[in-house]
């Protein structure tokens, strides 16, 4: 039994967590700072007002730059030659003016609520135990920011035809009793250490598995091709007892193995040690798991223009990008049409530069292996002359256009019906650029596609190398191939009309058909590669 649908794992924690990242670094940037814009009327010198949640604060940038600058003074002179003290209480005025600017309602609501809690970090924690236990008040405050969460990465993605099969929530691991059970089985390892108040060093301490022991005691390799020497531990518990996500995946790994035979976790590059605890972990608890999950890993995608910046709010909507990318496809568009004079009809266009703009987006992520940061290039995303889905979409409507035409002709009985390809022999095709397309590109496809979709599954901790950038290089070296092979400067598949009116010894019926029919066939496999990089055909462009 093989896993084939797309599950999406729903962790309602880091959901939550970037809902309040904002809360959590202006909170953090107030107290680091000391008293950054808010000021408190008492008797004593300025300090966080999240200390003093009932005294009376005035905001300074509501009191005008003259009160800014002078809390900018006060909060540097105490700084004094402490350079890292200066740069960081220049960096958070410059980011508190910046989000209060962009975001005047939502921070005089938010620093409002923060002024309420003493302490964000425990209170946080509290939230996600209360969470754990199915506290009602807390569900009600997960589940709805996880659903209007998901609800709007669900429309982001409907726009590239993209869609999960189910979303299996994390916390209903812990509620159905899942986490309680595997707890109590990795208890009995040799290599749990539980949770303290109170460690060697008089700090609290979360539960952890001793990975580094278990991977000496099974002698896994270690340094280059496996393991990194003093591997660190796989911390599953809070010293509250609540549970962390590492833990949670290793719980949910088994409910995925149960259903499946081989297990590929999609997430980023940036959660490689976290995948490699997991695997190790699971593989610690049962022996038969080795080799039955593994961590897809993929880059960051880098914006060529503009910067991205969680802790200054600044960020670049999947939705900006793909509008950003369609006004630039509908320009160009509109002028190929223009320079053809061909009227346009507005539902058709606005239909055809969604797809090929949603097909811009899939090819620029597709087209780089995965462990490849991804530069997102607009310029080059929307190319119709190279190296995009623009450029290949175009071409394979070229295809579809000669044959479109042959059929249009056969329909007006200016030219014969196609003949069966078991009654030809092929033997009209004498260009060597026929044979060659034909060897590079038609017969190795399937080939390629094995290479692409079922690399060899290595020795953990190595990661297996899925590659849908093959599939993109495969495609557009052939239309490359392709677009060259006939026209003005290539082999002509069809007669000219005044030839046809002359008689047949003007022109070579079967060569016609055969040609047709290896047409159909370049179609065929450009139309497949297309579909398995989930982009469309389209008739027209």
């Amino acid at each position: 039994m093989m896993l084939c649908s797309c599950v999406g794992r729903v962790n309602e924690l880091f959901i939550l967590s970037l809902s309040l990242s904002l809360s959590l670094s202006l909170a953090n940037n107030i107290s680091r700072v000391r008293c950054a814009f808010i000021t408190i009327e008492t008797d004593t010198s300025p300090l966080p007002s999240l200390l003093f949640p009932k005294s009376i604060v005035k905001d300074a940038c509501k009191a005008g730059e003259d009160a800014v600058k002078a809390l900018l003074e006060k909060a540097l002179a105490e700084a004094g030659n402490d350079e890292k003290k200066i740069k960081g209480i220049n960096e958070y005025f410059d980011i508190y003016q910046d989000l209060r600017g962009r975001f005047q309602d939502m921070m005089d609501i938010m620093i409002q609520d923060v002024r309420e809690i003493s302490d964000i970090k425990t209170e946080a924690g509290k939230l996600n135990l209360a969470y754990e236990r199915q506290e009602p008040w807390a569900i009600k405050i997960f589940r709805k920011m996880v659903i209007d969460c998901l609800t709007g990465v669900q429309e982001t993605l409907s726009n590239y035809g993209v869609k999960h099969d189910r979303f299996d929530f994390e916390s209903e691991l812990g509620w159905e009793g899942s986490n309680d059970k595997v707890l109590e089985i990795m208890k009995n390892s040799d290599y749990f250490v539980p949770q303290t108040e109170c460690n060697d060093k008089g700090v609290p301490q979360g539960a952890y598995l001793d990975m580094d022991a278990f991977i000496c005691d099974q002698k896994f390799k270690i340094g280059k091709g496996g393991y990194q020497k003093d591997y660190p531990p796989l911390y599953v518990l809070r010293p509250d007892g609540s549970t962390l996500y590492t833990y949670r995946d290793i719980v949910y790994s088994f409910k995925k193995a149960s259903m499946s035979d081989l297990i590929l976790n999609i997430i980023c590059s940036e959660q490689d040690l976290a995948q490699q605890k997991v695997a190790l972990g699971i593989c610690m608890m049962n022996p038969a798991m080795k080799g039955r999950q593994y961590h897809l890993s993929y880059d960051l995608v880098k914006l060529t223009t503009g910067k991205m910046s969680g802790r200054r709010g600044r960020y670049l909507l999947a939705d900006d990008l793909y509008q950003d990318l369609k006004d630039i496809i509908k320009e160009k568009m509109a002028k190929k049409s223009e320079d053809k004079g061909e009227k346009v009809d507005e539902k058709a266009f606005e239909s055809v530069t969604h797809e090929v703009s949603a097909a811009a987006m899939k090819y620029a992520l597709l087209s780089c292996a995965c462990q490849t940061q991804i530069n997102f290039d607009i310029a080059k995303i929307t190319d119709f002359e190279d190296a995009s889905a623009p450029f290949i979409l175009y071409n394979s409507t070229r295809l579809r256009s000669v044959i479109a035409k042959y059929e249009s002709r056969v329909a007006t009985g200016e030219l014969p019906p196609l003949a069966d390809i078991k009654e030809m022999e092929f033997d009209e095709l004498v260009d060597d650029k026929e044979w060659a397309l034909l060897m590079e590109y038609v017969l190795p496809f399937s080939q390629m596609l094995c290479d692409a979709a079922l690399p060899k599954l290595p020795e953990p901790p190595a990661l297996p190398s899925y590659g849908t950038h093959k599939v993109c290089e495969f495609l557009n070296a052939m239309v490359r191939a392709v677009s060259g092979y006939y026209g003005p400067a290539g082999v002509r598949i069809l007669p000219m009309t005044n030839h046809v009116k002359e008689g047949e010894h003007m022109w070579n019926k079967n060569a016609m058909w055969q040609r047709v029919h290896y047409l159909t066939a370049l179609r065929q496999v450009l139309d497949n590669g297309l579909r398995l990089l989930m982009i469309e055909p389209l008739e027209k462009m």
